[in-house]
């Protein structure tokens, strides 16, 4: 399987035909991929971004080409034309992604915050950067660092923003499992990434049915409004061609079936509820309720089918439900929950996870943007990332701290060189999360620490800068 290699911005492009022209799309360089803070900015939605689009990233990387056409309508683009060297145009046409990354494994949780150091918040003359754990840490040539920054930004952006919040979801679900269904609210692509991050971030599974081929995700699923409708015959009151197909189906599943009842009335004379169990029997498996969803109409569905004699049947709700409605649910008695735009869109962080992608090494030597007074400069050099009994620590990749990196080797030469699969990353972000004390739960900006040595590289640039500028 090969993907195309024209995921990217224009401008990447026409500034390498710059570089080419003088000699330096050979350069190496590294390259950082991250978010500068959480997502709320001063006002954080999250407490940390789990990671959960590295094994994409990296099959992306795999797969990328420019075949004739692509380099065709390159050609024909009206910045490029007649502008693309034809020795740069070979190379494009050779090009496959080489280079060494290391990366925060999926399952891994993301910090980002003001840089601290043991005086408080960083302040190098006006440089004021942000520390962070890397999503991805890239050593290559030029050329492929322009054309790998694009893609890999939209594939962290967004896979990792429907982790995050599938993770807030899943949390105020408690003991009772979240299926992720929104893949009717995203573009067919995106909605197997979404599967796949949100299985990553504790859901139970998925609707869709690509992600349970492409990733094992289990794929699960009641029935439709369309289903129900589609079984209308003009001859027959509606509450008998519903209580039709209801036992169609149920005979056609007799121990998985999950009847949607509100159709047309959830609580009808003959109609719903009623016609579920009409239809089974006191053995129904389940129900689902897609509208209308209060403490109060939950409590009157377990009312009811405790007085129909299906006391064992199961309550799925869906319809708009995020954590928030879920928590004001209490202790309602539902038994899983369907979740779908509000995963797949988080509205709370509709622009992703702010992931960026910045030079930190330009041919060996460590460079940092420095955005002076904008409260944006960014962390120079290759990073790691360390867990210590003190917290989180970040420093230069070059240093050895007590404690347990985070940033893994996960790319040499043209391949991979690790082996990881959903449910891993699923067990490792689980591991992770029941970890976290209530406190580390909760939203909060704070900054992330730096060790000394990075500190110190930081106001040397700066300083070099003030020179310099």
């Amino acid at each position: 399987m090969t993907q195309s290699a024209l995921h990217v911005d224009l401008y990447q492009l026409t500034s390498l035909v710059a570089h080419h022209r003088a000699g330096r799309d050979r350069m190496p360089v590294t390259m950082a991929f991250f978010s500068r803070r959480l997502p709320g900015g001063d006002t954080p939605v999250r407490s940390f971004v789990l990671q959960a689009a590295l094994k994409r990233c990296l099959s992306w990387l795999q797969e990328a080409r420019f075949d004739e056409d692509q380099l065709a309508a390159l050609q024909a683009q009206p910045a490029l034309h007649g502008r693309i060297p034809p020795e740069l145009l070979m190379r494009l046409a050779n090009w496959r992604f080489a280079g060494i990354i290391d990366g925060a494994l999926d399952g891994t949780l993301i910090h980002a915050g003001r840089a601290l150091a043991d005086g408080g918040p960083i302040d190098a003359s006006g440089v004021k950067p942000t520390a962070y754990v890397p999503y991805l840490q890239v050593q290559t040539d030029l050329l492929s660092a322009k054309l790998i920054e694009t893609p890999l930004l939209s594939l962290l952006n967004y896979m990792n923003m429907v982790a995050s919040k599938a993770t807030r979801v899943v949390a105020a679900a408690g003991h009772r499992p979240v299926y992720e269904f929104g893949t009717r609210r995203t573009h067919p692509h995106a909605a197997v990434d979404a599967a796949l991050a949100a299985f990553i971030g504790g859901c139970a599974g998925t609707s869709n049915v690509e992600a349970f081929r492409r990733y094992g995700v289990p794929a699960l699923g009641t029935m439709d409004h369309f289903a129900v409708q589609a079984w209308e015959e003009p001859s027959r009151p509606l509450w008998e061609t519903e209580r039709a197909f209801f036992r169609e189906f149920s005979e056609i599943w007799p121990g998985g079936g999950v009847l949607l009842v509100d159709t047309y009335d959830t609580f009808g004379r003959r109609t719903g509820i009623r016609n579920a169990v009409a239809a089974v029997g006191p053995g129904l498996n389940g129900i689902r309720i897609d509208s209308g969803i209060s403490r109060e109409s939950l409590q009157r569905a377990r009312v009811l089918l405790n007085e129909l004699g299906a006391t064992n049947a199961r309550i799925v709700v869906s319809g708009g439900m995020d954590e928030h409605t879920i928590a004001a649910l209490g202790d309602a008695p539902c038994d899983a929950f369907g979740v779908g735009e509000r995963i797949v869109c988080s509205p709370d962080a509709p622009v992703g996870v702010g992931a960026v992608a910045k030079l930190v090494e330009v041919n060996g030597r460590p460079t940092m943007k420095l955005s002076r007074g904008s409260g944006k400069a960014t962390l120079p050099g290759r990073l790691q990332a360390w867990i210590t009994e003190a917290g989180l620590v970040v420093g230069l990749a070059s240093e050895r701290l007590p404690g347990r990196p985070l940033l893994l080797r996960v790319w040499e030469g043209d391949g991979p060189c690790i082996e990881d699969d959903a449910l891993g990353a699923r067990a490792r972000a689980r591991a992770a999360i029941g970890s976290l004390t209530e406190a580390d739960r909760q939203p909060h900006a704070e900054g992330v620490r730096v060790t000394p040595t990075l500190e110190s590289l930081i106001r040397s640039l700066a300083a070099r800068a003030d020179d310099d500028l």
